[in-house]
Parts: C-alpha cells; sequence; structure tokens
C-alpha cells in the first residue's frame, strides 16, 4: 500500500508542477494581449456570446464576484458588455464584442500552438491514456 501512496504523492506533485509552469508559460505567451484569468471569461461566451454572470462562473469554475470583478476589467478594454435584465433587476449579462471574440480566435491560435509544441514528443496513443485518465480522476474528486 506505501507504493500507491507514494505514487500518489509523485502524480500530485507532477500535476501541480504541470499547472503551475503551464500558467507560466501563458502569461509570457500572452504578453501583449489580456492576462490567462480574463481569456478563460471571454472563452466562456465564445460559443454563445451572452450569458449570466452565474453562467460563466460555472463555466470557468469560479465564483460571481471573480467574474464581475475580472468583466468590469473586459468592459474597460471593450471586449464584453454588462448589462441588468430589465426583468430580473439581480440578474446581470455579459455579452462577447466583436472585439472581444476576435481577440479570443487570436489567443486560441497561441494556446493550439503552444500545446502543440509542448505535446510534440506524445503520441496520439499516449494522450487518448492520458485522457482517459483524466476522465476517470475528476468524478471521484467531487464525491470525496
Amino acid at each position: 500500500m506505501e507504493n500507491r501512496k507514494e505514487l500518489i504523492i509523485d502524480f500530485t506533485r507532477s500535476f501541480r508542477y504541470l499547472a503551475r509552469t503551464v500558467r507560466q508559460d501563458f502569461a509570457v505567451e500572452f504578453e501583449g494581449y489580456i492576462p490567462f484569468s480574463e481569456f478563460t471569461v471571454l472563452r466562456a461566451l465564445e460559443d454563445d456570446r451572452t450569458l449570466r454572470v452565474s453562467d460563466v462562473a460555472r463555466r470557468v469554475n469560479s465564483t460571481n464576484s471573480y467574474v464581475t470583478l475580472t468583466s468590469e476589467k473586459l468592459v474597460k478594454k471593450g471586449y464584453i458588455i454588462r448589462e441588468r435584465n430589465d426583468v430580473d433587476r439581480r440578474s446581470v449579462y455579459l455579452t462577447l464584442t466583436d472585439e472581444g471574440l476576435d481577440l479570443v480566435k487570436k489567443m486560441d491560435e497561441i494556446v493550439y500552438a503552444y500545446y502543440d509544441k509542448a505535446f510534440g514528443d506524445i503520441s496520439e496513443e499516449e494522450m487518448h491514456q492520458v485522457i482517459n485518465i483524466l476522465q476517470k480522476f475528476k468524478p471521484n474528486v467531487r464525491e470525496v
């Protein structure tokens, strides 16, 4: 059983290192654009273009207050529009502007190029294995 504990420790260290490295790399890759945190909010709006703050928060796995704070920065930059619902004044909607959509598309290309280079030595079979492992992992965390 000790071997499994060591494997879990090694896995979590590797996972944290990977997440930290990717975050740091994106800070460099996105220089001249917007921070990754703002990009995730824009990307959440990419398909639907208009969503409630609470829906965006769910998509980025964060809180309403985080999305509100981040969206205020994006409104000032002209990438989204914030509007209150006329019927339910508590509901706030975010709409991705055309400029915001253009930026998301540019930054998506940067993300794809980064991962294409990073995964250069990983075969498609290995990628499928990792995807399968991660899909098994996610539901188990929620049960804890």
